[in-house]
């Protein structure tokens, strides 16, 4: 029993340095480029994407991205987090049971597991405070940086935490230029087109 017990705290423990770790490390994407996008645009663009985008992978402490703010400039996203702890309602349904059981059994029943539910509540109190502390050491966030280049708008994402880690793949698929064949961007005009050999024929080089 000692040793499930430090496992767990070993779990936890871990769990709360990856929390600090992920909050103070964040993740910076590659800029993109979005081409005969206006800011305003762009950043209607890129907040509808995050607000329909549900975290299932990780999922915690929801998964779910709220938009806080949204400008010409910026975007702030930060994952939804449920008040409360759902420890309270566990702590009172097992109170409840115990409570009943012993009842059943008389005074001295009563009395036992009493003891019981006492011993057993300062590891579900803490197991309360884990959850909260954990729900928002582990709560993402997603920051967007519009700004205004040439034609289009270019656009940075900033990423806090497992979720929006995972979100980030998503953005990146969604937002990033594809790479085009070296045919089509040629033909295209977005590549240089490869050097034609001395005294090889014309169109060798396609």
């Amino acid at each position: 029993m000692g040793t499930i017990i430090t496992i767990w705290f070993i779990i936890i423990g871990l769990m709360v340095v990856a929390g600090i770790v992920l909050r103070l490390l964040p993740r910076k994407l590659p800029p993109v480029q979005l081409r005969k996008v206006a800011p305003s645009a762009a950043s209607r663009l890129v907040s509808d994407f995050i607000s329909s985008s549900y975290e299932t992978d990780f999922g915690y402490p929801s998964g779910f991205f709220r938009i806080e703010r949204a400008t010409e400039t910026d975007i702030i996203a930060k994952e939804w987090v449920a008040k409360g702890s759902h420890f309270t309602q566990i702590l009172g349904g097992f109170y409840r049971a115990i409570l009943g059981l012993g009842s059943a059994f008389g005074c001295l029943g009563l009395y036992i597991t009493f003891c019981i539910a006492v011993f057993a509540t300062p590891a579900l109190l803490y197991a309360a405070l884990t959850e909260t502390l954990l729900k928002y050491l582990l709560r993402s966030r997603i920051d967007v940086a519009f700004e205004r280049t040439g034609d289009g708008t270019q656009v940075t994402f900033t990423l806090r935490g497992p979720s929006a880690l995972l979100v980030g793949r998503r953005l990146e698929r969604a937002f990033h230029e594809p790479v085009l064949p070296v045919r089509v961007a040629t033909l295209t005009g977005l590549a240089a087109a490869p050097a034609t050999p001395a005294g090889a024929p014309r169109g060798a080089a396609a």
